[in-house]
């Protein structure tokens, strides 16, 4: 079970910070939030923790289903949490409730593809987005998983639309650092099909 290696609860890592949204409504904080992804590709940890420094992340959300790499062995959860906990960087795991492929078999559609409409409408993803807005209030969080190209991958097409619903901009560190909405990543048709959980092609999510 991968939820173990998850070194503080939610509620903890919003404590960290919580001064700094003090006398602030909902809607204040929502304003101006936003949350940043990155994909691990197959960088070392040094060019990996270099961007994540670059752009001052503070709480790294692993939303991979399966948080293991064959291209970049740092990745691994039970690698990844300690190397992060060194640089001061909280880690933790979301991705058997944002994951792109779920437990939750009613998720599918008929041919056995993550229907991400129909993901997007159950309440253990509702639930997972209102824990990472709230943690995104009192901190810098970014979203990781595998694909280094968001317009591939479930962060953009299956969370993305989703923090768009409730206020938060979604944000995109490329390989090189600099940062795309996703708007500004393109999308092949086939891929924006993903976003109404149509699933003609299987989409990078670990």
């Amino acid at each position: 079970e991968f939820t173990t290696v998850v070194p503080r609860r939610v509620e903890e890592i919003c404590s960290l910070k919580a001064a700094c949204c003090a006398g602030r409504s909902d809607g204040r904080m929502r304003q101006d939030m936003v949350i940043y992804s990155i994909g691990h590709s197959n960088h070392n940890w040094d060019t990996f923790y270099a961007l994540l420094r670059e752009h001052g992340v503070e709480v790294l959300v692993d939303t991979r289903t399966k948080p293991t790499s064959k291209w970049a062995p740092f990745a691994s959860a039970r690698t990844l949490p300690g190397l992060t906990q060194n640089e001061r960087i909280e880690y933790v795991f979301m991705g058997d409730s944002l994951g792109g492929k779920p437990a939750d078999r009613s998720s599918y559609d008929a041919r056995g593809k993550p229907d991400y409409a129909r993901i997007r409408s159950k309440e253990f993803f509702k639930t997972a987005i209102a824990e990472l807005v709230n943690m995104a209030a009192s901190a810098r969080v970014a979203l990781m998983c595998a694909e280094e190209d968001p317009a591939k991958c479930h962060r953009k097409l299956l969370i993305g639309p989703a923090l768009e619903q409730v206020g938060v901009t979604l944000l995109h560190i490329r390989q090189d650092g600099s940062v795309q909405s996703s708007g500004a990543t393109g999308s092949k048709k086939a891929y924006q099909q993903q976003l109404q959980g149509a699933l003609p092609l299987e989409v990078v999510d670990e």
